[in-house]
This record gives structure tokens, sequence and C-alpha cells, in this order.
């Protein structure tokens, strides 16, 4: 077994840019950073924002139905961007500047070709994530979080800890990001034991915050997205363009060139492609086992391609907010019957929309499938591929990495249920399901508010 650690630390180690990552970013923009300039009345903090990168709602709320985070009221449903990664959606809950692209490898349009690296994206310092009161960590620790997943997220959790009992901030934000691989290498049951650890250590920290200063901790819980808690096999995206005579090219230099990164574990990708190929490139994918959908930048209009058929989306109004939706071939979101009407378009309510749909096979899906072109990311791919559940597109050297560890159990990205849905849950107010805007509003906006089921 130690062998085999050492040897999965030996690829990821070699990956490109592994000592490349840059320095910390301080982002003023932020709701949560304003909030962060507030000191506490009494020298500790009054409430800790536990932002845990990857904890799915589903097994949370198993938990607490099981008599497990007792002190908390009832979780609600945190429905995350798309794609569903970490980038995105903890920039929207921080309230922060959209990142540039959906993760730190990405297509840039002004340099005309891929840029980043993947292992430089494990580290905190340079993910556009949340930013955290608590330490950072950096590629290295990360790495080894890969390697002993279980360790590692219950050496950040205390590490919280004892860094929120130090600080005189009136809330204390911290980002504990080793819980995502606990969730891609070991699954449901992985998530379950980290969150046995989460739970006593947080009944011993209020009870530590008790005796000093004689009240009570808030505590809010927040996760980003959830997982599909399942082994994963590979869509061969570039076998699938090559046969359909495209080229996978960083630099897209060539009509028929493609350009995307591998990205780490996930259900989804974002694909570049020339304005003249955009139809060509989506159906070409569309008809591939496992491909849930293929979402296609058409500017004003997002298209909607799959094996089920096509349809566009369109914003209608912001406030309220509003959206269009118009089946051109059979009905890829299933949202035709869902509400009353004629014919093959619908216009929908978003808070309507995103009710009837939150708990659906693809949560919230008209206004994510809008956002991840429009406003999530300052570089919009051309087309954004999201998986069924079981799937992924399939990094090697991260897949070989973590079969020497035994293989993994879990992704997320995609528009599907499993995937989507993160968790919110709070010891002090009641909560409601929420999307990333949302949740923003409700941690780092009005400190008072309480948001009532």
């Amino acid at each position: 077994m130690k062998a085999r650690a050492l040897a999965a630390a030996a690829c990821l180690a070699c990956l490109p840019g592994v000592l490349a990552s840059p320095s910390a970013q301080a982002r003023p923009e932020s709701s949560k950073a304003r909030l962060s300039q507030v000191l506490s009345p009494d020298g500790m903090p009054r409430r800790l924002v536990l932002a845990l990168d990857g904890i799915p709602y589903d097994v949370f709320v198993a938990m607490q139905a099981d008599g497990h985070f007792r002190d908390f009221r009832p979780a609600a449903r945190m429905v995350s961007t798309f794609p569903a990664l970490s980038d995105v959606a903890f920039a929207q809950i921080e309230g922060s500047v959209p990142p540039s692209g959906y993760q730190t490898r990405h297509f840039d349009p002004e340099q005309g070709k891929v840029v980043g690296n993947n292992v430089g994206a494990l580290s905190e310092r340079a993910h556009p994530k949340i930013a955290s009161d608590a330490s950072s960590h950096s590629v290295g620790h990360r790495v080894y979080g890969y390697i002993a997943p279980m360790r590692v997220a219950r050496s950040e959790l205390h590490e919280i800890g004892e860094e929120m009992l130090a600080s005189k901030k009136d809330v204390f934000v911290a980002y504990l990001g080793t819980s995502d691989a606990v969730l891609h290498l070991h699954g449901r049951e992985g998530a379950r034991e980290f969150l046995l650890e989460v739970d006593a250590y947080l009944q011993a920290l209020q009870s530590r915050v008790q005796e000093r200063v004689h009240r009570p901790l808030k505590i809010d819980i927040v996760s980003d997205h959830g997982s599909t808690m399942m082994p994963s096999q590979v869509v061969p995206v570039q076998d699938a363009f090559e046969a359909c005579g495209f080229r996978r090219n960083m630099k897209m230099e060539a009509e028929r060139d493609v350009a995307f990164a591998l990205p780490g574990i996930v259900g989804s990708m974002a694909i570049s492609v020339r304005p003249s190929q955009l139809e060509a490139a989506a159906n070409c994918l569309a008809p591939l086992e496992g491909v849930d959908l293929v979402a296609v930048n058409r500017d004003d209009v997002v298209g909607v391609v799959s094996a089920e058929g096509e349809a566009e989306v369109r914003q209608l109004g912001t406030a309220p907010e509003r959206y269009g939706y118009r089946a051109l071939r059979g009905d890829p979101l299933g949202l035709l019957a869902s509400t009353p009407g004629k014919g093959n378009e619908r216009d929908f309510d978003q808070a309507a929309l995103f009710a009837l749909t939150r708990d659906g096979p693809r949560p919230d899906p008209l206004r994510r499938l809008w956002r991840s072109f429009h406003g999530e990311v300052g570089s919009p791919a051309s087309l954004l591929l999201s998986l069924d559940d079981g799937y992924e597109v399939g990094n090697p050297a991260l897949r070989f990495a973590t079969k020497l560890r035994g293989g993994h159990a879990g992704t997320h990205g995609s528009l599907t249920r499993l995937s989507s849905l993160g968790v919110l849950a709070s010891n002090w107010r009641d909560t409601t399901d929420v999307n990333t805007t949302a949740a923003s509003h409700l941690l780092f906006g009005d400190r008072d508010t309480v948001v009532k089921k």
C-alpha cells in the first residue's frame, strides 16, 4: 500500500506545472472580503462559515436522519452552477468576480491557446475558490490529500478550529478542500466517515467557545456541489472528434481544430471551436454513450443538443428573472410536460422553475445553462459537455494515479442531480433551498438575515 501511495504521488508530481502555481491574490471586491473586515465585540468570532468542498446534500440529510448534526436545523439543497465545479461555484457563493475560465486550465481567447496546468490548479493559492480566513495550502499539500485524503481532511478541520479560536474577526470563513478528494476516492462511505469527524469536532469546538466567552458559536456549513458517488468510465471525446474530422490542438490554428483541456475526475468539459464549426462539433458529441447533453454558446441563445433532441434557452427578463424554453426536436430537458401550455415553447418564472426542478434530474436547468455562457466566467467556451452519472472526461495521468490508490468512486461537474446538489446547513437559523447567488446573499450579505422555510 505504501509503494502504491508513493507511485501515485510521483505520477501526480510529474504532471506539467507542478511548481508553477501563482501566489494567492486578494479579492477585495467580494462580499466575503467586506464582511471579513468586521471585528468581534468580544474578541472571538461569533460565526463560523465552514465551506466544505464537494459534500453532497443526500449524505448530509441521511446523517441528520440518523441523529447526527442534531445541533443543526434541517439541511437545505445548495444547487451548484453549471458546470458544477468549485472555481465557478465558490466564486458565486463568495460574491466575487467570476474566474476567467471554468477551471484554472482553460482556453484563453486573447492568447488563442489553452493556458494553465492541472496540478497547479490543486493549489488553493492558485485556485479561485472561496477566500478563506484560515490558512491556504500548497500544491504539495493537495497532492498528499489525494494520497491520504481522510488524514489530510481531518488535519485541515482541526487546523481551521485552532485558527478560528485565535482570530478576532466577527465572522470567520474557512475553506476545507480535501473533502472533495475524500468523495472522489472513497465515495459515499468516505463522505459519511468524514462528516462524523466534522460533527464531533464542531461539538467540541462549540464547547471551547462556550467556556471562553460564555456564548454559543453560530455555524453555517456550505458546499459547492455534490458527487455522483459511483465509479465512472471515460467518454472518448478526442477519439469522437477525430472520427468526425476534427483535430485537437491547444492553439486552435486550423478551421477544424478544437481546443480543450482534460480536467480532473469530472463529468463536464469546456470546448472551444471556430464559430463555423459550432453546430458540427455539438452534433458530433451529442450521440456518444455517456453524454447527457451538449450546451452550445449561440450568443443570445443557449442551444441544448442531446441524443433525445434539441432545444433553445433564452433569458426573457431579469426583474423578475424569467427564461424561455423552445424545443426544436424532441424535449431534451423534459420541460414541456412540466408546465401547462401548447406547442413546443414554455416561459418560466425563475423562482417557480427552481422550486419545480430543485430535486429533479437536472436541478434549475435553464438558469444554470444560460449563466454558464453569460456571467459565470470571463471567457465562456463554445461548448459545454454534461455527462451522465457514471461517466467522466478522463485525464489519463490522474486516472492512473487514482488506480494506484484503488480507483475512484465519484465525479461532479455535470448538470445532473447528484453532481449538482451541495448542502447548506445552519445551527442558528432555518435555511431554504438556494442557488449559488442566494447562498452568497445569505452567508455574506446581511449578517442577521434569517431565511424562513
